[in-house]
């Protein structure tokens, strides 16, 4: 290892703020960084943040919801269905945003990294906390729809907040994984690309799960967004929700969480080797 390469590698492995405030600081100019650069340039600027998960909404529910007629059993209400697909999108939509930006972020900015060490957990989340317009816009027009029309507000609701940090952390998590991952062998990006089409249909969003052969319930604890979707839907919506799921929603927030942390930190040191 040449002296570039050690000091490149200590940089990036050991600068780090002080305190929580000087973290919050960091983090909150990338924010801004962020923001602005995503919509540079945009006629309808942070409408964006609007138009594309309500336009998502708006096609798979003309498609699912009035062309192929898809009910949901158990929410006999007016546009339930509707409401079963918002509940699903408003975990799978901030999920996609964040972990498409966030697989590359490390990569995008290797030459940043190299001149200007800093925390490199700051770059995946940025990516996470991009994505939480999207997530609030999402769970907002959730609340005021199913109230609306009738749906709770139940006891269950109690839940959500703590379901949300379990997205968040679950989010987070995945993208430390995924972005080190990219950083050191760039083909996980594609893979992520195709992994997640994969996983949005076997996540029940577009379709309830009681029109899954029960036999095949058990499978969807397998599924950290199926049971993180299953567990909102309940808690929102009052929707069944299969036995074990709050439980393996549990160790999936361990294991992706800390464990995308774990070895983000771990591979701290061959990421300073490869700048």
């Amino acid at each position: 290892m040449t002296r570039q390469e050690s000091v490149s590698s200590v940089a990036v492995s050991s600068v780090a703020p002080r305190n929580a405030r000087q973290l919050w600081v960091l983090w909150r100019y990338w924010m801004v960084r962020e923001f602005k650069t995503r919509y540079a340039g945009s006629v309808l600027g942070f409408a964006w943040a609007f138009v594309q998960p309500l336009a998502t909404l708006a096609i798979f529910y003309v498609l699912f919801g009035l062309v192929l007629a898809v009910r949901v059993p158990g929410l006999d209400v007016d546009n339930g269905y509707l409401l079963h697909l918002l509940a699903g999108l408003a975990v799978w939509l901030p999920f996609t945003d964040a972990i498409g930006r966030g697989v590359g972020s490390l990569a995008a900015y290797e030459d940043f990294l190299r001149k200007q060490p800093m925390p490199a957990e700051i770059l995946p989340a940025v990516s996470v906390g991009g994505s939480l317009l999207v997530f609030a816009i999402g769970y907002g027009l959730l609340l005021v729809l199913s109230i609306g029309q009738g749906v709770g507000p139940y006891a269950s609701l109690a839940w959500l907040p703590v379901l949300l940090i379990a997205q968040i952390a679950l989010t987070y998590g995945l993208t430390l994984l995924l972005s080190m991952a990219h950083f050191l062998w760039r083909d996980v990006g594609s893979m992520v690309a195709f992994g997640l089409q994969l996983w949005f249909y076997v996540t029940p969003i577009v379709y309830p799960l009681s029109q899954v052969p029960e036999q095949f319930h058990k499978w969807f604890l397998f599924n950290p967004l199926a049971c993180l979707v299953l567990m909102v839907q309940g808690a929102v919506l009052h929707m069944p929700v299969p036995p074990g799921t709050p439980l393996a929603l549990a160790i999936w927030v361990v294991l992706l969480g800390g464990g995308g942390w774990w070895f983000f930190r771990s591979m701290k040191a061959a990421l300073g080797e490869a700048l």
